[in-house]
């Protein structure tokens, strides 16, 4: 087997990936929240992931219902493997659901499930070592390192690196990750470019949005219910930092507090998410997300992302915009903090989307995440994007929530 480290241009995945984009033509919208509102409509959506994804009417029909068969297939194959396996991804090109494994019962298992074995070397136990490896030698952070984690496609490790950052301190990280890929013969892929990950915000005017205090704009991302009575949403972690600040809606009225009692916000490794108690009984929840010159949709349930499927999200600043999943279980870090467990798709997003919301599915639409971050292109600008989003799973989980849902 060949031991080395690759070398490639940054978010070369992404890039190999990214499609035509169209800058933001009209104000955008995030949560409506405001009475019973129109009936749901996949329309604006739909519509979104035509112009992105280059599809035809025909093609996305395809499209989709593929995609739903894959999910399908997913969660059978979940549940036949005793161990996650070495990876699972979309492939486009074949309309299947493809699934690393290291042994023939496995892929027995997974041809019985309705998926597409493909037979690797290291399973993801093997892989995920690697990365603990490389989150132990990097410690709080190495200048010019962006992020790192498993690539299910090329069954390895890819580390990011921004070429305008390089120092000394990257040379002698990349001497260890060359001693790390001998060891444990697992392929590692440095990537090299020049868009270092950053958490967006900033003011923009106009939109459906929510102002955390004073501190600037974000994006409303799913209602929620929890314990008792709790009412909310989610956003994310980095709008939520100071613990029970007044939080604004898009009228500029007060709609609840913010990280209520200082516990409901998290924005470290452990992820990039947080809760807005809705406590004000002119507010209501919905299970609705909104495209700026689109209808919006009623999400059904929440989604685990896989590599390679079609999705779709909503800020406040560029409305919908859609692209693929190109990563999963990312570790990112954006020079302030190092944040684990993170996905990357390739498209396009802005400063002011953070928080928004990630769905898939326009027919049965599926909640997925929440905005985190993105590289320096943007809607407008153009270049190869590259967003980041929290899985919405893990905010769920930690604090007892249900999704507002409704019927597609």
């Amino acid at each position: 087997m060949e031991r080395r480290i690759r070398t490639a241009a940054l978010w070369t995945a992404a890039a190999a990936a990214v499609l035509a984009a169209v800058a933001p033509n009209g104000p955008a919208r995030a949560l409506p929240h405001d009475g019973p509102g129109p009936r749901p409509t996949p329309r604006g959506m739909l519509d979104a992931m035509r112009r992105d994804l280059g599809l035809s009417p025909a093609q996305a029909r395809t499209r989709l219902a593929q995609e739903a068969e894959a999910q399908h297939a997913a969660l059978a194959v979940r549940r036949a493997l005793a161990a996650p396996p070495a990876g699972m991804w979309f492939d486009k090109a074949s309309g299947r659901l493809v699934v690393a494994v290291t042994g023939r019962a496995d892929a027995r298992r997974v041809r019985a499930a309705g998926a597409v074995p493909r037979t690797v070397r290291h399973d993801r136990a093997a892989l995920r070592a690697v990365v603990r490896r490389i989150t132990e030698r990097a410690g709080r952070g190495v200048p010019g390192v962006t992020g790192w984690g498993i690539d299910e496609r090329a069954n390895g490790v890819v580390v990011r690196i921004d070429r305008a950052s390089r120092t000394g301190r990257t040379a002698g990280f990349e001497g260890d990750l060359h001693r790390i890929a001998l060891r444990s013969r697992v392929p590692v892929t440095v990537e090299r470019g020049d868009q270092a990950p950053r958490q967006q915000n900033g003011t923009v005017i106009g939109g459906e949005r929510w102002m955390p205090g004073a501190d600037g704009i974000c994006s409303i991302g799913f209602s929620v219910t929890g314990p008792g009575t709790f009412r909310g949403f989610l956003s994310a972690g980095h709008c939520t930092l100071k613990a029970n600040q007044p939080a604004f809606g898009k009228d500029g009225s007060r709609i609840g507090t913010s990280n209520q009692g200082g516990t409901h916000s998290v924005n470290a490794y452990e992820g990039d998410f947080g809760l807005v108690t809705v406590d004000q009984p002119g507010w209501q929840l919905s299970p609705w997300v909104a495209g700026q010159g689109g209808s919006p949709v009623a999400v059904t349930g929440a989604q685990e992302g896989i590599v390679g499927m079609s999705i779709c999200h909503s800020g406040q600043t560029s409305g919908w915009h859609c692209g693929e999943i190109t990563r999963t279980d990312q570790t990112v870090d954006y020079g302030n903090t190092v944040i684990s467990g993170l996905s990357f798709t390739n498209a396009c997003s802005a400063a002011g989307d953070s928080g928004g919301s990630y769905v898939t599915q326009p027919g049965a639409p599926k909640a997925v995440g929440l905005h985190s971050g993105g590289g320096a292109a943007t809607c407008e600008t153009g270049g190869a994007t590259v967003t980041i989003f929290q899985p919405v799973g893990e905010p769920l989980r930690k604090w007892g929530l249900k999704l507002v849902t409704g019927t597609p």
